[in-house]
């Protein structure tokens, strides 16, 4: 596991603690399952066709994207929450507020396929269900269109980037 990425995920935790004090065990935990979900994908990324095709590697894929299907639930249950209190709050500049909303948003589109097994109401030519896929750069993604993938890494990195902007205490 990457540890400097888990120490990065607790000082975010941190930052937001005065936002909600509950966030930031929540938070902690997230970042520990992301870090170990990227060392998954790291690790499956690596094997070549034969082990990949194993039964038993079959079934650790599947444990992998049930994770990270969950990764991503819980990571847009903190935004959606976060992005409630930041509305309420004037500890929160206009501009990270408004990067809040629109990574909800982001998240969003892969959440009610994944939660709900409908396109998200902004993305009506989406299907319906997240396709699980494998990304050959980043692991577990999701298709939710032809051409729109969305990778559970790039979401990651990019929550764990909007939260170290945060500077209340």
């Amino acid at each position: 596991m990457d540890n400097t990425r888990y120490e990065r995920w607790i000082k975010a935790s941190h930052r937001i603690k005065s936002i909600e004090s509950f966030m930031v065990i929540y938070l902690q935990g997230l970042g520990r399952l992301d870090c170990q979900l990227i060392t998954e994908d790291e690790r499956f990324l690596q094997l070549s066709e034969e082990p990949k095709a194993a039964i038993s590697e079959s079934l650790r894929l599947t444990d992998h994207f049930t994770l990270s299907h969950l990764w991503v639930l819980g990571a847009y249950e903190l935004v959606r929450t976060l992005n409630q209190r930041c509305n309420t709050s004037d500890l929160i500049d206009a501009t990270l507020k408004e990067q809040i909303r629109n990574f909800k948003n982001k998240i969003e589109r892969l959440r009610i396929p994944l939660a709900k097994m409908e396109f998200a109401k902004r993305h009506r030519k989406d299907s319906p269900i997240a396709y699980p896929v494998i990304s050959r750069e980043f692991g577990v993604a999701w298709q939710l269109a032809q051409n729109i993938f969305v990778t559970r890494r790039e979401l990651s990195d990019d929550l764990l980037k909007l939260l170290e902007k945060f500077n209340v205490n």
